[in-house]
């Protein structure tokens, strides 16, 4: 779904089938760095198993971590295929929210991301089923929460791209995606029973805090050039 919202955008500019492959990059990319990422965060788990780095198919993807390789495979393939890098990525992260949004769903259906204990909200949810992986006592439900995040930033994004398509300087929506993203995981991740890598800090808060003060940096630099 976000990969055909994503090339539908794209084909605003782009009108050949060069999206297509930069799309696939896109998400290769993304869901290696993913992988990576819920490795580090489960090093405990997978110290002993190599065999299971590559493991897909087992479960286990750090969405936190998916942009630092989809953003470095689009940079790539946009190179290679001679597409505007700005404009590609500022289509790319609209498809890739609303992707994060929806596989939020299955998250919540299977009771991952287990959240901090809840009381006295109506939205408290626990697990009862056997086969899932929630909690059984009452906690946030901190998928819904991300769903909601990611709802929000798709409409955000998609509305900003829609005026400032084809406006220099491209790359605007993709910095505002890194920025809202990676504040919104830092607060979410307050809610998350995930562990801690650095002090009191989750993997997800540590990349969040990177994305926001990157953002940052690229903004004042892009200031003080023009000036």
């Amino acid at each position: 779904m976000g990969s055909v919202v994503s090339i539908r955008c794209a084909r605003f500019l782009i009108r050949d089938d060069r999206v297509y492959p930069f799309a696939l990059a896109v998400i290769l990319g993304g869901l290696m760095t993913a992988r990576v990422g819920h490795i580090v965060d489960n090093w405990t788990v997978y110290a002993g198993r190599p065999d299971q780095f590559i493991a897909f198919w087992n479960g286990g993807l750090a969405v936190t971590a998916a942009p630092i390789g989809a953003s470095l495979a689009g940079l790539v393939a946009a190179r290679a295929l001679a597409l505007p890098i700005g404009f590609m990525f500022d289509t790319s992260v609209i498809g890739i929210v609303l992707g994060e949004a929806i596989g939020r769903l299955g998250d919540i259906v299977n009771g991952e991301h287990h959240g901090v204990a809840c009381s006295g909200m109506p939205w408290c949810v626990r697990y009862t089923g056997a086969s899932t992986l929630g909690q059984r006592e009452a906690a946030h439900p901190v998928a819904a929460y991300d769903l909601v995040i990611d709802a929000v930033l798709f409409a955000v994004l998609f509305r900003a791209w829609r005026r400032l398509r084809g406006r220099s300087p491209e790359g605007r929506v993709y910095l505002l995606y890194m920025a809202l993203y990676g504040a919104a995981r830092v607060a979410s991740s307050s809610l998350r029973a995930d562990p801690q890598v650095l002090g009191a800090f989750q993997e997800a808060q540590l990349l969040g805090v990177a994305y926001v003060l990157g953002v940052t940096l690229v903004v004042i630099s892009h200031v003080r050039h023009r000036a």
